[in-house]
């Protein structure tokens, strides 16, 4: 599986139990749409490691996001060696974002632009702030801009166009 084909719903945290469950920071919003998928993948922490797809699999959801008991480990031991990963769904076994909404990995690599027209460069990554995500704008000469995800500073998500717009409001912009 090509990994550009993937969207990165979790994190592993740590072993939970004895039998090779795991703990699963949860990006999104709804939980429950990740358990739902017919497989879920494995980003290993190391770099150059291929994806492992898991299509066995049972989980839980808890506050913050879900215990997963996956097929093919079943002890701590093993379940340890996870921490770290990326877990993640193929994009085809995701339902689609209604009107106006996007998944987070959608945003990456687009164009920002300002109200006013000027190209502030490329979105290379984005931050979760704990209530609001972050925006991380890379100009042609490798300047960061950071621009916090909200309708006030981003009024405008063009897909299509592959660009955002950005507000030009007082301090939002400033070098």
């Amino acid at each position: 599986m090509d990994s550009q084909n993937l969207i990165t719903l979790g994190r592993v945290l740590r072993p939970h139990g004895v039998h090779g469950a795991v703990k699963v920071a949860y990006f999104g919003q709804d939980p429950d749409s990740a358990l739902k998928a017919p497989r879920l993948w494995l980003i290993p922490r190391a770099e150059g490691q291929e994806p492992i797809v898991i299509k066995d699999y049972k989980g839980k959801i808890v506050p913050g996001g879900f215990i997963l008991k996956l097929g093919g480990y079943s002890t701590r031991e093993a379940a340890a060696e996870l921490s770290g990963s990326q877990l993640a769904v193929a994009r085809g076994d995701l339902p689609e974002p209604e009107a106006d909404e996007y998944y987070q990995a959608d945003l990456l690599n687009l164009e920002a632009v300002t109200t006013g027209g000027r190209v502030l460069g490329r979105v290379k990554s984005l931050m979760d702030q704990g209530e609001f995500l972050v925006l991380v704008i890379h100009d042609p000469e490798g300047r960061e801009s950071l621009v916090p995800f909200s309708e006030d500073s981003v009024p405008e998500v063009d897909l299509k166009a592959g660009r955002l717009i950005v507000s030009e409001l007082p301090g939002l912009l400033d070098q």
